[in-house]
């Protein structure tokens, strides 16, 4: 008797594997899975791109914030100095703090020396107005009388002006 050797796999139609449960598969083509995975990854990279510029965005936005509260801090502080400069520098205060603290005391008529102010370092300056005749002349007592810069005779002609009863 000849016996027939049995096949495990059987004909199936083209374009069809065999399976051993008895289903078709179908076909796997290389090309198909390379573009999908390809595209998985696209998807994937795109998504985290995405989440990149969103948190980018929220972080500038932050910093943004705390800027803007930066600078709103900074023009209070700006405000109170200015303010403080406006005190500080005010003319009564000038006046209070050279009398008090300083020692400062208001000259009288007689002790104020006008002097030019000399723009070119060629001319000589003027000499003083000769000051009224009393006991304090400096000429008198051999003493040289100092020079006085111009910012410091007006600040004297200011107070004088300002003793005498002018407003303005």
């Amino acid at each position: 008797m000849i016996v027939a050797k049995e096949q495990p796999y059987h004909q199936s139609p083209p374009g069809e594997r065999y399976s051993p449960a008895g289903h078709p598969r179908p076909q796997a083509r290389p090309r198909e899975h390379l573009v999908l995975t390809l595209l998985i990854l696209l998807v994937f990279a795109l998504g985290i791109l995405i989440s990149i510029f969103y948190s980018r965005i929220l972080i500038t936005g932050y910093q943004i914030t705390r800027m803007q509260k930066e600078l709103a801090e900074l023009e209070i502080e700006t405000r109170g100095l200015t303010e403080e400069v406006s005190r500080l520098s005010s003319l009564e205060r000038v006046e209070a703090v050279a009398t008090t603290r300083l020692g400062m005391v208001k000259p009288d008529e007689r002790q104020v020396v006008l002097v030019k102010a000399v723009s070119d370092a060629q001319d000589v300056p003027p000499e003083p107005r000769p000051a009224e005749k009393s006991g304090s002349d400096d000429t008198e007592r051999g003493r040289v009388p100092r020079e006085h810069h111009w910012i410091l005779q007006a600040l004297a002609d200011l107070v004088i002006h300002r003793s005498s009863g002018h407003s303005g």
